[in-house]
This record gives structure tokens, sequence and C-alpha cells, in this order.
């Protein structure tokens, strides 16, 4: 999924962020701490966001620290979701704002980042994937994977890394996506070191 192409189904679709979306980026990081328990846990700013994710095009090096994309509801002006979103869209520019009177909300976002297998090459890291609760169980959080597997495909990754605490519900989701749990399959677990831990290491 580059920035010219998007995957829409019925009245919802998926993009890539753009600048202008990440105050509510924002504000959807901190829910989707508040539903883990950790609502302490973001200390990130929209500036954070346009400096790593190169929103304001002055990136160095080897490009954005992340990649991200958000989930566009699309509604008429009395609040109902568009059904029929291919009368309002050219087709011949699938990702271009509608001509219709449409309203577009912002449902769910995912930030992502590539990683490397000394095994299998390059892989695709989920940061997060998160459907704002007024929206799950309507098949959006279906769409919304498959694009971002689609993604990692399109960009020659082997593989779709993630973490999911073990209470969470959408355990089950992502087992019917066809994901494996790691550490019951492998035994692998998830450590890291925190900056504080780093600076010590640095300083002893």
């Amino acid at each position: 999924m580059d920035t010219a192409t998007c995957n829409r189904d019925n009245a919802v679709l998926v993009r890539r962020t753009l600048k202008d979306d990440l105050p509510e980026v924002i504000a959807m990081i901190q829910e989707l701490a508040d539903f883990e328990k950790m609502p302490d846990g973001p200390q990130l700013t929209v500036a954070d966001l346009v400096r790593d994710g190169g929103f304001d095009g002055a990136v160095a090096g080897d490009g954005p620290v992340f990649h991200s994309f958000v989930l566009e509801l699309q509604c008429d002006p009395q609040g109902h979701a568009n059904q029929d979103h291919s009368t309002s869209v050219p087709s011949s520019d699938p990702c271009a704002a509608s001509t219709g009177p449409l309203t577009r909300q912002l449902i769910g976002y995912a930030i992502c980042y590539y990683s490397y297998s000394t095994w299998q090459g390059k892989s695709l890291a989920l940061e997060d994937i998160y459907i704002r609760p007024a929206y799950r169980g309507r098949g959006y959080g279906e769409q919304f994977f498959k694009a971002l597997a689609r993604h990692a495909r399109a960009s020659g990754c082997s593989r779709l890394d993630f973490h999911v605490l073990g209470w969470n519900p959408a355990t089950r989701f992502y087992r019917r996506m066809g994901a494996q749990d790691m550490t019951e399959t492998e035994s692998w677990h998830f450590y890291r070191l925190q900056k504080d831990a780093i600076d010590k290491l640095c300083t002893e």
C-alpha cells in the first residue's frame, strides 16, 4: 500500500496517514493505552510523530522511523455510514476526496516499521493496530488487518510480527487471521531495555 493506493470496503477507507491526521492519531494512541490499562504510557507529541514519520519532509538516513495508516469512516450529513462509495469517488482515483456530501471520521490507526530476520529477511513489525470501540464487530478490523498484510506482501516482507497482551480478547481474532503465538509454539519471550537501563549500561 504505497502513498498513491488505498483499500476500500463499503463505508470505510484504509489509507496512509496524513500530517493533519496526527492529532487524532495521538488521541487514539492514548485510547489504546487506556484500554491496555497503561494510561501513563504514551509520552509522544504530535511533533514527535511528525519528525519520526517523515511528515515534515525532512527525513535523514534511511527514511521514516515508522509508517502509519488510518481507517476512515465515510458518513452522510446525518451520520449514516456511506454504503455506496462507488458513485462518490472516481474510479480513476480511488484515494481522491469524495465529491459527494460525505463527512469523514477516523475510527482506527496502525503504526508499523520494517525489521529484519536473519532467518527470513525483511519483516514488518506491527507496533499498534486499533479500532475505536464503537466501531468494532462490523468487520472493519479484519479489513484493516488484511490491508496491512497486503502492504507487508507488497513491500517484500517475509512475515508480519506483533505482540498482544495475554488477556486481550483480540488474541482470538489474530488466531483466526492465521497468526501463531510464538511464546506457545517456540517459547520466545519479548524483552526490552528501557531508556534508563540503556543509560545505565552506557555509563558503567
